[in-house]
């Protein structure tokens, strides 16, 4: 007997999740651990929740979703796994039109996935398609085992810049007593994010400072691989942070942003933030790291600088409702 069941955050929950990503990532393990935090940590000021669906009292398949923010509010972001020995029954159509259910209370207007370019989601890109989603932005995805990296080749470049007055700092290990310290880290990824290419249809949204502060301690804590910070007199304007899940993928780093704001650019300070960041990861015993990029974004060209191979892309799809 096939049902679908709201969500209750047990443990067992959280394991067969876990279970069930793992059975469709390509190229990421899950932990239920780091799962279960981030659920502790989500924003309960929109709306953010998923659907079960159970054969018996197996899980087999589940649907993540989560209304967007501010401008983004009438749109719900989601994400649909299901076991692969269940395909071609109709079940993550099921899922879905739940979903759809579920996304009325907040009068949904556009539903947006994103999904990769791999076999592993060969069956989902089918309900995309059947669904008449738009494909609305495609990501480079780039990989590299950064032990090949020839670090020293890059020194003179670092040299260069800080003879020029421009610092590289740890966040977390070298900041924490800096004046406003907080304030100006928030302020420069707000400036960053901005310049990320997004979907159009999508608004670039600010989270509130305090579930900003909350995340970002949790990063402290949890998984922090790396943040490095370039600064110019008391000036932040540039940085990079890189992921470490210690339970899942310990050698692995997940990039969550690099830029440097638009008075500083072309002058190779993000290739000498990556640098700096690359040195400290080595220190830890990570070996890989895993990056994107808007497939137009010229930011790619630093990765393939430095030697990063791509991957398969991410693409996103979007679909008015």
């Amino acid at each position: 007997m096939i049902t679908i069941k709201n969500f209750t955050a047990t443990d067992k929950e959280f394991i067969e999740l876990a279970r069930i990503d793992n059975l469709v990532n390509h190229d990421s393990i899950g932990h239920h651990d780091e799962d279960k935090n981030e659920w502790n940590l989500r924003d309960k000021s929109i709306i953010r929740n998923r659907l079960l669906l159970y054969e018996k009292e197996i899980v087999i398949g589940v649907i993540y979703y989560s209304q967007g923010r501010a401008e983004n509010k009438q749109t719900v972001f989601f994400t649909l796994n299901l076991d692969p020995n269940y395909n071609n029954k109709g079940y993550r159509s099921l899922l879905y039109n739940a979903m759809l259910e579920k996304v009325a209370v907040f009068n949904c207007n556009k539903v947006h996935t994103s999904i990769y370019d791999h076999p592993n989601y060969k069956e989902v890109k089918k309900l995309i398609v059947k669904e008449k989603f738009k494909l609305v932005q495609t990501n480079r995805e780039y990989s590299c085992d950064i032990r090949n990296i020839n670090i020293d080749k890059y020194q003179y470049l670092i040299k260069k810049l800080e003879s020029e007055g421009i610092k590289f700092y740890d966040s977390k290990e070298e900041m924490l007593d800096f004046p406003n310290h907080y304030k100006k880290l928030e302020e420069l990824e707000w400036e960053i994010e901005q310049d990320i290419p997004i979907p159009d249809g999508i608004k670039h949204t600010r989270l509130p400072f305090n579930h900003w502060m909350k995340l970002c301690l949790d990063f402290y804590r949890n998984s922090y691989g790396v943040d490095i910070i370039a600064t110019y007199g008391d000036k932040y304007i540039g940085s990079t942070d890189i992921s470490v899940f210690k339970k899942s993928e310990p050698h692995k780093g997940w990039t969550g942003s690099l830029g440097v704001i638009k008075d500083f650019r072309r002058r190779g300070i993000a290739t000498a933030i990556k640098i700096k960041a690359i040195e400290k990861l080595l220190k830890k015993g990570v070996i890989e790291i895993r990056t994107d990029n808007e497939k137009n974004n010229p930011m790619y060209k630093i990765n393939v600088a430095l030697g990063f191979k791509p991957v398969s892309f991410s693409l996103d799809y979007s679909k008015e409702i």
